[in-house]
């Protein structure tokens, strides 16, 4: 049962969308896009609502939700992209994966990986 992030650290990169309003297409663009995503470790999760949408495979708590929205401080319309040593990497006021992916491509640990 994932009841925070922290268990992640290291694995994975982390993006958190704080969509504004139901309805938004926030998951369908990262579910589009899951081969970039997957080649690049990363595990997203949509807050919408009272409800996430995430591409983790195991159970999510019923905490989780209010957990990422106060430790990171989201706004409606945030997005953030969190780093493999858990840093907060990238903030941006909407979802742009172009610059999500090509943060991520800057990292040097993402260099490391390329190169190998």
């Amino acid at each position: 049962m994932l009841n925070d992030i922290t268990s992640l650290k290291w694995q994975h990169r982390i993006i958190i969308v704080s969509e504004p309003q139901a309805g938004a297409n926030a998951a369908a663009l990262l579910e589009q896009n899951v081969a970039e995503i997957d080649e690049r470790d990363v595990i997203w999760f949509v807050i919408s609502g009272q409800t996430i949408k995430t591409n983790y495979a195991g159970d999510l708590s019923a905490g989780l939700r209010d957990t990422l929205l106060t430790q990171y401080a989201l706004d409606d319309g945030e997005t953030i992209l969190i780093g493999m040593d858990g840093g907060t990497k990238v903030r941006l006021n909407k979802l742009d994966l172009n610059a999500l992916l090509s943060a991520i491509d800057a990292m040097p640990m993402r260099q490391s990986e390329m190169r190998e």
